[in-house]
């Protein structure tokens, strides 16, 4: 319901189905059932919290003759609504197209078996064209974002052969990656209790190192993940992956504001995220945020949180090396968190010189 409304939509009817049917999604009872509410209540729109398969999409749209959205498009939608660069403009369009590519191919192949009208009602060369168009589209995408890329990993180079650091600031969305940017650079960078606030990496160099003021930490604030974030949504976003691949250390924030189940639901969703793209064992920095709100909460308290959030990651095999209840809001304990991060730099650069001389 929250992904619905942030994508600026007001359900007027939730149906809960337990049953998927592999045509239609749609078993026929249910079906049945939602083309009479179509029929009564004017609907419009379908909105699906799930991925649908091509034939599902055909299926749906030929039966009840309402747009469909599946759980990728609204996700689309949201991040359409946030973007502000060039390059999340780019991803953003890579990911539709990437998404709308077979259900174009299976409108052709319905249209060609005489099941469906052309696409759009233009007949069977306006879908062909259609098709051939998003190809060519995508491909001009893919070069501009790749030419995007080389420019930021040259960046990159540049900085790490200078012996910067760089920390990626990895979470789930809404965990206050972003207030954290800010309260550690000092930068104004947009927040807000919306889904999917940063869709584009934001990096800045600091020296917050009291007694190695030569020591520059690059923090990079990166996209909040959700649960099962579809994976054709991850691999577009390639650029803010880059930046926790290519990170020396992730500095997880997690919203310790929620109960112990939604935490540990939140933690697995980000691992799942990270894992399926192979990025693991990076040493880890968890920030436990919100620490304000845990007293407006049914929580424990924070030392029995943080026992409790450091003994599931471990289990969950994350390379933790340090465990801080903060708010960011309110700047509690960041002094403490930018000594941990100091730290780990310094064992970082001991490790990298007892290696190299």
């Amino acid at each position: 319901m929250a992904l619905i409304r942030e994508a600026g939509y007001e359900p007027k009817h939730v149906i809960k189905i337990s049953k998927r049917d592999s045509a239609c999604y749609l078993t026929y009872g249910k079906l049945t059932r939602v083309k009479y509410i179509v029929k009564e209540s004017n609907i419009k729109r379908l909105c699906i919290y799930d991925q649908l398969k091509p034939r599902q999409f055909s299926c749906l749209i030929k039966e009840l003759g309402v747009e469909v959205l599946d759980k990728v498009m609204l996700i689309l939608r949201i991040f359409q609504m946030h973007a502000g660069s060039r390059e999340a403009l780019l991803q953003i369009e890579l990911a539709r197209l990437l998404h709308e590519l077979p259900l174009i191919r299976e409108w052709i192949r319905r249209t060609k078996l005489g099941e469906l009208p052309g696409f759009l009602s233009g007949g069977r060369y306006a879908i062909d064209f259609q098709y051939e168009h998003v190809r060519r589209r995508l491909a001009k995408i893919k070069r501009e974002l790749e030419e995007l890329r080389r420019r930021k990993s040259y960046e990159h180079i540049k900085r790490r052969y200078s012996g910067w650091v760089h920390v990626a600031i990895i979470g789930y969305t809404n965990a206050g990656k972003t207030t954290l940017f800010n309260a550690l650079t000092k930068l104004n960078k947009p927040t807000g209790d919306e889904m999917f606030t940063t869709l584009t990496p934001k990096s800045y160099a600091v020296g917050i190192c009291k007694n190695d003021f030569n020591t520059k930490i690059v923090f990079v604030d990166t996209i909040g993940f959700i649960k099962d974030l579809p994976v054709e949504i991850i691999e577009a976003f390639k650029a803010v992956l880059e930046e926790i691949r290519s990170a020396d250390i992730l500095l997880f924030v997690i919203d310790i504001s929620k109960s112990l189940k939604a935490i540990y639901n939140e933690i697995d969703s980000v691992l799942e995220a990270l894992q399926s793209v192979g990025f693991e064992g990076k040493p880890t920095i968890v920030a436990l945020n919100k620490l304000d709100l845990i007293n407006m909460s049914n929580n424990a308290s924070p030392h029995s949180l943080l026992e409790e959030v450091y003994k599931y990651l471990l289990r969950k095999n994350v390379n933790v090396i340090d465990v801080i209840p903060i708010s960011a809001y309110l700047n509690t304990n960041l002094d403490i968190l930018k000594e941990s991060l100091c730290r780990s730099v310094q064992q970082l650069k001991n490790l990298v010189n007892k290696y190299t001389f």
